[in-house]
């Protein structure tokens, strides 16, 4: 691929407002940089209390931004803007508008990616059930800065944090309820239980790294259970995490199906991944009525098309559907939910990240090589 016309290497800008945001457009730039040289800049972002109205009404602009605790965003403009999470999309069109449409724009994220005329490219996971458009790339699990690459250096240069317990290695990555999951104790006493004895069969040494969202009385019912078990506490002010080290000296990983961050670190790893998933909460009337949208906007007619305008407006967005991210795990050979056994599968590559950065790197050489600049609405 051919350089800028100034002979320089593209200049990308990375938008986040969070932690988990954030290592996802890390991961995607890390899969760039892999294939081409970059100069990457990170711009924090914190908001006033105008993020909480519609990007519809927002548009292009930093209306929403508070601009004294976020990075600056002052000329020149970069080539590419990656923008993570529902938030960052009005200022990344600003940014574009600013630079005359040169700069291309990637959202990532289920509440950013469902307009088609704001951004260059829109990339979402399957189960989120956007409803379809040109500019929108989805994927089975998201972009994460977890690799094969980074999976080795760990291993070679820090020490096994199991050393307590016996070869193999299992690795139960606990999360916690979320807004559409719960995790009652005698539902996590019966995954225990579960987990515990497919671990014996194996034969393999059981390690349980908790979350910020594992309830702790259901830790304290592990120590019970499992007493032979090496049990990691997440910890809030821990800097020293040692999460990817047990990911890395990881043999196999079972890791609870309510967290997309989880199940793609997990698929990036390699190892043989075993899913259990939570229990869902009931449906509330907000989800029953966006998933009734998705449905209506399939068809044809004036309602449909009143419903997908809905959708791809970002006024709703569909619920996201984690037990089909399970089912699209295990169709691509990725992973496989418990059935009674720790699955001992080595699991195939995943190259969805790498196909992406490529999809963006074409897009980004046509630009370069044409001159040309999209407006932005």
């Amino acid at each position: 691929m051919t350089c800028l016309k100034d002979g320089k290497n593209p200049h990308v800008w990375l938008l986040d407002d969070r932690p988990g945001h954030q290592t996802q457009a890390l991961g995607l730039v890390q899969a760039l940089q892999a294939l081409k040289p970059l100069q990457s800049e990170e711009k924090y972002l914190s908001f006033n209390a105008l993020n909480l109205v519609p990007n519809a009404v927002l548009g292009a602009s930093l209306r929403a931004l508070n601009r004294a605790k976020s990075s600056t965003l002052n000329p020149p403009f970069p080539d590419l803007v990656i923008a993570m999470g529902r938030r960052t999309a009005p200022v990344a069109r600003w940014i574009k508008r600013q630079s005359g449409g040169r700069t291309i724009v990637v959202v990532l994220g289920r509440k950013a990616a469902s307009d088609p005329y704001l951004v260059d490219m829109s990339v979402s996971c399957t189960h989120f059930g956007l409803y379809p458009h040109a500019r929108l790339t989805e994927l089975v699990v998201p972009p994460t800065q977890v690799n094969g690459a980074v999976m080795a250096r760990l291993k070679r240069e820090k020490q096994d944090p199991m050393d307590d317990i016996a070869h193999p290695h299992v690795v139960w990555l606990l999360g916690g309820p979320t807004a559409q999951h719960t995790m009652e104790e005698s539902f996590a006493r019966r995954m225990a239980i579960d987990i515990i004895e497919a671990s014996n069969k194996l034969g393999a040494g059981l390690a349980i790294v908790t979350s910020r969202r594992t309830p702790h009385p259901v830790i304290d019912m592990l120590e019970i259970l499992a007493p032979d078990a090496h049990i990691h506490r997440w910890q809030r002010h821990n800097k020293d995490n040692p999460y990817l080290s047990y990911l890395a000296h990881a043999d196999f990983l079972v890791v609870t199906g309510e967290s997309e961050s989880m199940l793609a670190e997990a698929v990036a790893t390699t190892h043989p991944l075993t899913i259990y998933p939570l229990a869902a909460k009931p449906a509330t009337i907000k989800l029953k009525f966006s998933g009734w949208l998705r449905q209506q906007a399939q068809g044809s007619g004036y309602l449909n098309t009143v419903c997908a305008r809905i959708l791809t407006g970002g006024w709703i967005t569909p619920p996201r559907n984690l037990d089909t991210m399970h089912k699209l795990i295990e169709a691509k050979g990725l992973g496989c939910v418990f059935n009674g056994e720790i699955n001992c599968k080595p699991l195939k590559k995943n190259d969805e990240t790498v196909t992406l950065a490529r999809q963006i790197l074409t897009m980004l050489e046509h630009r370069t090589a044409s001159g040309e600049g999209q407006p932005t609405p």
